[in-house]
């Protein structure tokens, strides 16, 4: 069999067709669309979740320009053999609002206005129109204008798309809450430009599918344009965006040659990616597309997972977390990571619409953290769903943000040369004394005054980070076990695979309760906990298992015991 090309990167459908990418079909859910009664609809996903390849596919399913390609772009999919009537029977004004300039109002404006005009140009030249809207006002009144002067021979046959509506939006959120509201507010531009949509429904305007990541401007654009359904967290469509396990058991068919296939492969992406809920009535959790096509293709490539179980490109959109923690109340949004970092798990009555003239509760900043892709359904409950941290990936992200917190608190900053070693004398050495130390110096910069309240949670958190920056191993938080958790275990992966395993038990006291007694004490429930939860012959068979208990108090390790 032709082994197909890796579409990473790629959001046109046509080229992903054309070119002999392997294409995972997400055609079935275009007939869904049709049958769902709201013909104007939203849709939210996190970021690199194929939301542009999906807005590409109705484009080419739906063009009347693009009849003539129907059989050579469809014939492969579902639904090219059994086509809706709909296909090809639609005007398509397509707009994109990524990559918008947000530093002030006047360029927020140019933008919207440019990209406007842009879209407006180009659906007039690609179905031959003879007319020249007016350019001269606001982005508003552009469309208004425009809706006006389409000839009425095209009324109700036009689908408009719209991709990244909210972008400007997160942007601003983070560092310009002013201005975010007043592009929203009853005369703000970027609510004007969807009433203007809204008048273009009613004679020409068939369709509209919009995507985004968060619902933050839903509730301001709903009093001008409240014709849109929200499918976001609709069971029918939990899947279509987005990969399910047997969608990468078919896509790994396709591009790997079978003496590059092993079990243990899905495995492995199911432990970094998986984990995506985001209907309560789902059952089938999914995988960040990008993510598994970037680790597909450095599998491909270098016959051995890549060096970096992030891909730079997701690490920059989901990097923003920083910026989230200062929205409107940052003390509170920072206890909620904690809590999240260490519980696993947190509740929430998911926020459907955000309004940031009301009080930003603990819920909405947890809702915020879902609709982003950091938090995912766990499961439902009564009025409300638990929510956790999707992957291993996302983890990762978190600790590398509460270790920046931690560390400017302390003003301190660990040499990262320095944690790279400390990690590489466990996975060559077999020994922890430069982490112990590392850990130490970090917490010899709070002062007493911040040791109130310090717990190993703290200790386990900076473990955690310094063993993830070294990327030598598969790093574990609260390690499920058949008899309980491990605070942190160090397992070897591809393609480094250490010499060493490590499993860690952290205790800490309170420096008044650090008696001679209580340390022992401690200590030994330490050493007890770590032989019960490494006898299971499936942990008890990993090569050159390390196991050490680490009791602290205030900011130094009082014990290092290896468990033998």
């Amino acid at each position: 069999m032709v082994q197909k090309r890796i579409p990473y990167g790629i959001s046109n459908f046509r080229t992903i067709i054309e070119e002999g990418y392997v294409y995972v079909d997400k055609t079935p859910f275009i007939r869904l669309l049709e049958e769902n009664p709201a013909p104007y609809v939203f849709f939210l996903r996190p970021r690199r979740f194929g939301k542009s390849l999906f807005v590409s596919l109705l484009e080419n399913y739906y063009d009347i320009n693009q009849c003539d390609s129907f059989s050579s772009l469809f014939s492969g999919t579902d639904i090219g053999k059994n086509p809706t009537s709909k296909h090809n029977s639609y005007y398509i004004l397509s707009f994109n609002f990524s990559a918008l300039t947000t530093s002030s109002e006047d360029s927020l404006f140019a933008s919207i206005s440019a990209r406007t005009k842009q879209s407006l140009v180009r659906f007039i030249e690609l179905y031959h129109l003879d007319f020249i809207p007016d350019f001269s006002g606001y982005p508003a009144d552009m469309l208004a204008d425009f809706f006006s002067r389409l000839p009425s021979e095209m009324r109700g046959r036009v689908f408009v798309l719209i991709d990244e509506y909210d972008h400007f939006a997160n942007e601003l959120l983070s560092f310009d809450l002013d201005l975010f509201q007043d592009t929203l507010s009853r005369q703000g531009f970027i609510r004007k430009w969807y009433e203007a949509l809204k008048i273009g429904t009613q004679e020409f305007v068939g369709r509209i599918f919009a995507t985004g990541v968060s619902p933050v401007t839903l509730d301001s654009l709903t009093s001008g344009f409240n014709i849109a359904d929200d499918l976001t967290r609709n069971p029918v469509f939990h899947e279509m965006m987005g990969f399910t396990e047997q969608e990468i058991r078919s896509l790994i068919g396709q591009i790997l040659p079978a003496d590059m296939y092993t079990p243990d492969l899905v495995r492995t992406l199911r432990e970094y990616y998986n984990g995506y809920l985001f209907s309560e009535d789902a059952d089938v959790r999914l995988f960040n597309s990008d993510m598994i096509l970037y680790y597909i293709k450095s599998y491909l490539a270098r016959h051995k997972p890549p060096e970096k179980l992030l891909d730079m490109n997701i690490a920059s959109d989901y990097g923003k977390i920083d910026r989230l923690m200062r929205l409107k109340s940052p003390e509170q949004n920072i206890a909620v990571l904690q809590e999240i970092l260490d519980a696993g798990c947190v509740t929430a009555r998911l926020t459907d619409q955000f309004s940031m003239e009301r009080r930003f509760t603990p819920d909405d900043f947890k809702s915020l953290l879902f609709y982003l892709g950091f938090l995912t359904i766990r499961d439902n409950m009564p009025g409300r769903v638990s929510l956790q941290i999707p992957n291993f990936v996302i983890r990762g992200i978190y600790s590398d943000f509460f270790l920046d917190v931690i560390s400017r608190k302390a003003e301190y900053h660990p040499d990262t040369g320095s944690i790279l070693h400390a990690i590489e004398e466990i996975a060559w050495e077999g020994r922890c004394d430069k982490l112990v130390v590392l850990v130490e110096e970090l917490l010899h910069s709070f002062s007493n005054r911040d040791y109130i309240g310090f717990d190993e949670k703290y200790i386990k958190i900076i473990i955690f980070t310094f063993a993830q920056m070294s990327n030598l191993y598969l790093v574990k938080s609260e390690y499920e076990v058949p008899d309980g958790y491990i605070d942190i275990a160090l397992l070897a992966r591809e393609p480094w695979n250490p010499d060493y395993n490590a499993f860690f038990e952290l205790k800490y006291l309170k420096m008044k309760d650090a008696c001679e007694e209580r340390v022992q004490e401690v200590l030994n429930d330490g050493i007890m906990q770590l032989k019960k939860y490494s006898a299971p012959p499936e942990l008890a068979g990993l090569k050159n298992l390390k196991k050490w208990v680490l009791v602290f108090t205030g900011d130094r390790c009082v014990r290092i015991h290896e468990v033998e």
